[in-house]
């Protein structure tokens, strides 16, 4: 029989999730998770794990450290194009991508 501190270490392996930001939007961001699924909040969250810029630069990089999440460039495509990207990069045994 499991433990329950072993039961829930499980699902939070199980249940992987990275908070991803927009730099250009400020009231949303989106949960990608590892089944692929990726959904659009409207509530920042207390942390993020990915922030999406068009262009780094230092003071981005200096910032990033600083706050504990990390960069991610896309530029000239679209929002959605841009967020498969970071799924089969954090998630790359993801196949499928559904939004919602």
């Amino acid at each position: 029989m499991l433990s329950l501190l072993s039961y829930f270490y499980i699902l939070f392996i199980m249940n992987r999730e990275v908070a991803v930001k927009f730099e250009d939007e400020e009231n949303a961001f989106y949960l990608i998770s590892d089944d692929g699924l990726i959904v659009k909040r409207n509530t920042i969250p207390k942390k993020i794990d990915i922030l999406i810029v068009k262009q780094t630069d230092r003071s981005k990089i200096i910032e990033a450290v600083k706050m504990n999440y990390k960069l991610f460039e896309c530029n000239n495509i679209t929002k959605e194009e841009c967020l498969v990207k970071v799924l089969n990069r954090v998630f790359p045994y993801c196949k499928t991508c559904r939004f919602t």
